[in-house]
């Protein structure tokens, strides 16, 4: 044997050794897809929220650019005031000036709670804002926000505010005002999951996807809630909208290379692409039906529960009544295991 076919040998056998390594220590294929949707969504545009929710524009800084701190130029100003007695008057007149600067709090959107923004805006976190900020700028590019809203309307949102603390708390929740789900609704319920993930991601946990099923009856509503978690896209949470008027295969096709964060589907079209095996929901953790009294009309109930069974595990489930909220309600309650919060506040405006 030549001394040069001994060398290409040798080399091929230290291949296929680095081979046979690489596939014993290979991880299973949901394993790979779990974490390659974890380092997408790092690779996403997530930071803290600088905008005007944390500090005011002055007349010094009118397009918030410093962001509330003083810029050079103003720390490098020498105090020319010479110091004088101050008189009671103005005393006064100084203590009212420092004092924190109330801001003109919009009509409640919910009944009762009316100082809600101002005991409980300390509390949320920065992803939330900045999910909530991200949805609000975009209802202003596309003039879709709701008549007499400001940039606060969402985050002064008293219903928003209650269903972040409850869902946070882990337990399921029952929404029985006799409405479906408003945009500002979906648009707190959607940054609620997003903060969930987020804080999870922190503490080391995987998530598995999709994290969030959101189950609705119609093509109209799953549309509606794919476009409120539209600007999400940038912060590195993907959501999927399946409903019967895209084709089957078409459907399949575009679920083999995607791990949706959120996932919104009817449920014939979702049990369909279960049993193909096109998606696995098992591991949903939190599990969204609107318009529950829509879905007993129709008489999916027991594609409802079907659903429920393909999730292993215990997940958080969220439920609004819709119009029947009587008769949903108590179904509802059969639903699910274990504390359940009621959330009956009425938002005044139509979205």
């Amino acid at each position: 044997m030549a001394k040069g076919d001994d060398m290409v040998r040798r080399r091929k056998n230290k291949t296929n050794r680095k081979r046979a390594r690489n596939s014993e220590s290979a991880v299973s294929a949901r394993i790979a897809a779990i974490i390659a949707a974890k380092r997408r969504r790092k690779d996403g545009k997530r930071r803290t929220c600088e905008g005007m929710c944390y500090s005011l524009p002055t007349p010094d800084d009118p397009f918030n650019d410093f962001h509330g701190k003083k810029s050079k130029k103003t720390q490098r100003e020498p105090d020319t005031k010479k110091s004088h007695p101050v008189t009671g008057t103005e005393k006064k007149k100084k203590q009212n000036s420092d004092a924190p600067t109330m801001v003109d709090q919009p009509d409640n959107d919910c009944s009762g709670g009316s100082n809600a923004w101002d005991s409980n805006y300390g509390s949320l976190s920065k992803f939330l804002i900045l999910c909530l900020n991200a949805i609000q700028d975009a209802w202003k590019e596309q003039e879709e926000a709701c008549s007499g809203s400001s940039d606060r309307s969402l985050l002064a949102f008293d219903w928003g505010v209650e269903f972040w603390k409850r869902c946070s708390s882990g337990s399921h929740i029952i929404e029985t005002s006799g409405a479906c789900a408003c945009k500002k609704k979906l648009a707190w319920l959607v940054s609620t999951a997003s903060d969930i993930i987020t804080r999870k991601e922190k503490q080391g946990n995987l998530i598995a996807s999709p994290f969030l099923l959101f189950l609705v009856p119609t093509k109209e509503k799953a549309m509606q809630v794919r476009s409120i978690c539209k600007p999400f896209k940038s912060l590195g949470i993907h959501t999927v909208s399946l409903h019967p008027s895209t084709p089957l295969d078409h459907q399949v096709q575009g679920l083999k290379g995607c791990e949706p964060e959120f996932l919104v589907s009817t449920p014939e079209r979702l049990l369909e692409l279960v049993s193909l095996k096109a998606i696995d929901i098992s591991g949903v953790s939190l599990l969204v039906l609107d318009e529950l009294g829509t879905f007993l009309d129709l008489g999916l109930l027991d594609k409802i529960s079907s659903v429920r069974e393909s999730v292993t595990g215990h997940p958080q489930v969220v439920i609004f009544c819709g119009s029947s909220s009587e008769a949903s309600a108590s179904i509802a309650q059969n639903l699910l295991t274990g504390p359940v919060n009621k959330i009956c506040k009425k938002d005044s405006t139509s979205d």
